[in-house]
């Protein structure tokens, strides 16, 4: 196998690192408007975080992009989300996150649950999750997309009739990764205008502050205590090349 494929290779572990990431499109403006590129607008700029929106035509609601660096090389990064069952931990409003099928490491659908915000009803959501990795810059991506006939509705919920987001990570150095998340999607139901384009910004940056504190804890920094407590994510760990 050559060194381009071994890091296009779909991952059979990596689908984990981005169960929770879904949850920073639930409050945004439908996929299908993303065909239109409008100029992203800085919506703020603190503690190293910056958050644009932008309003498409015809679209009451707005897209995000979050972008961030961390002091910390990317193999933890990749530790940090990889661990699923600490997220309702740090990410904003996460209530469940949870594999339920699919035909290949490159081929996963999971289901997350979202938190309501009072006098608004939780939502869920079904996603397509695939994942790419660049040979020559090893950066990951990860593409998501809402999918109908997974799970049928769930009664406590409303679910999302469409979604669609991004998670990239870039490595800078051995010790320092670049983090965007962007995203867009059709909460499903009636939402406040001003709740919804509140949380647009405040889920990307209430969540990738706690994150980046997260990726500091012991269990991160040295990635093979994660690895030996799981199979699959030891499988991770042996498939991702990253800088030395």
């Amino acid at each position: 196998m050559t060194r381009a494929q071994r890091f296009t290779r779909p991952f059979e572990a990596i689908f984990h690192i981005l169960l929770a990431c879904l949850m920073l499109a639930p409050l945004l403006t439908p996929f299908s408007a993303r065909a239109d590129q409008s100029v992203w607008t800085l919506d703020g700029d603190s503690n190293g975080i910056a958050i644009y929106t932008r309003q498409l035509p015809g679209n009451p609601l707005k897209d995000f992009k979050g972008v961030m660096e961390i002091n910390a090389p990317i193999k933890q990064v990749v530790a940090t989300l990889a661990d699923v069952s600490t997220m309702h931990e740090w990410f904003f409003l996460l209530r469940e996150a949870r594999f339920l099928q699919g035909q290949g490491p490159n081929d996963a659908y999971v289901y997350m649950a979202i938190n309501g915000i009072w006098p608004v009803r939780s939502r869920d959501v079904v996603a397509h999750v695939k994942v790419r990795q660049d040979p020559d810059t090893l950066a990951i991506y990860v593409d998501v997309e809402s999918k109908d006939g997974i799970l049928p509705p769930q009664a406590e919920h409303v679910r999302m009739p469409n979604l669609k987001s991004s998670w990239t990570l870039r490595p800078l150095s051995a010790t320092r990764t670049a983090v965007e998340l962007e995203g867009h999607g059709d909460p499903g139901g009636a939402i406040p205008m001003g709740l919804a384009n509140m949380v647009v910004t405040t889920i990307p940056r209430q969540s990738m502050d706690k994150m980046r504190q997260y990726v500091m804890k012991s269990n991160y920094v040295d990635p093979e205590k994660l690895y030996a407590q799981s199979p699959p994510l030891r499988q991770l760990g042996r498939r991702l090349v990253f800088p030395s």
